[in-house]
């Protein structure tokens, strides 16, 4: 299959703000599978929280803000062990932000160092969250140091970095963190033009034994067609079974989501561009 980028589908596309796709990394051990499963137990829809079985490497939550309106939000889940390295560099690039989590009772430690230097590389705006501030152990004016000592300036400390003070395990701070989240989307205008047809990126593909190829794909532009083609390299997949997070059929999503597709006629590779069209024969040419 050969790449076509995208047509527009109307004469002149209108950009709208969109979801961000956020990104958490640090050293093993500092709280990143805490952090992302304590605001999905308490954001994503209550009771569906509970029936997601599948190990997914994106999802969506939804937040409500002071004034009372939702915004969804999307994480990525990259593993924090070093053998996934590759994984955590493709996070970054299909990130818009990123959570950069140190724990309160180690400092900086040599994965905060390597994981810092990646978004840094991709110049990635992010925030610092200092998790594990109700442990014992805990000494945030030390980790505050270690981070500046290291050349990551936070607020307050001769730089323009957000820093946030939480407690995966407890909730403290967490809302707090989303917060400042959003108003880190805000600064850096995240936009889309959802009249455009959806391209993004491949997060990981995997084999479905009743269904056959599958592929978790990230959305950063445009809306997805009811029908057609998605290429990724010389992957194609029809638009048929399309489905969120939680596994169930979608219709029409837009930039900002995460989305599993089943159907490629070969496995696409992770952190490949996808494209897609309304006409399948355009696809297929």
């Amino acid at each position: 299959a050969v790449i076509i980028m995208s047509k527009k589908l109307t004469s002149e596309g209108v950009t709208t703000s969109r979801q961000p796709i956020i990104a958490v990394l640090g050293h093993v051990d500092h709280g990143k599978s805490s952090l992302l499963d304590y605001i999905r137990k308490s954001n994503v829809v209550a009771g569906e929280a509970g029936g997601i079985t599948q190990r997914i490497s994106a999802y969506e939550v939804e937040h409500k803000q002071a004034d009372g309106k939702v915004k969804p939000i999307t994480f990525l889940d990259t593993p924090g062990h070093a053998a996934f390295q590759g994984m955590r560099e493709r996070g970054v690039e299909i990130a818009d932000i990123a959570i950069l989590i140190v724990s309160a009772e180690d400092g900086v430690k040599p994965q905060t160092l390597e994981a810092w230097k990646t978004i840094d590389a991709h110049k990635l705006p992010y925030v610092v969250a200092i998790n594990k501030i109700d442990k014992p152990g805990a000494d945030i004016q030390k980790t505050k140091n270690s981070l500046v000592e290291n050349g990551i300036y936070i607020e307050g400390y001769g730089g323009d970095i957000p820093c946030v003070e939480i407690s995966a395990k407890v909730g403290t701070g967490i809302d707090s963190l989303l917060e400042t989240l959003l108003l880190v989307v805000e600064m850096n205008e995240l936009k889309a033009d959802l009249d455009t047809e959806a391209t993004g990126y491949v997060l990981e593909s995997f084999i479905d034994p009743k269904r056959g190829i599958s592929a978790t794909l990230i959305i950063k532009d445009g809306t997805l067609a009811t029908s057609g083609a998605i290429v990724a390299g010389t992957a194609l997949s029809p638009i048929r079974i399309i489905e969120d997070f939680r596994g169930k059929a979608i219709k029409s999503p837009h930039a900002g989501q995460p989305i599993k597709v089943t159907g490629f006629d070969e496995i696409p590779a992770s952190g490949a561009i996808f494209v897609s069209s309304s006409d399948k024969k355009e696809m297929e040419a």
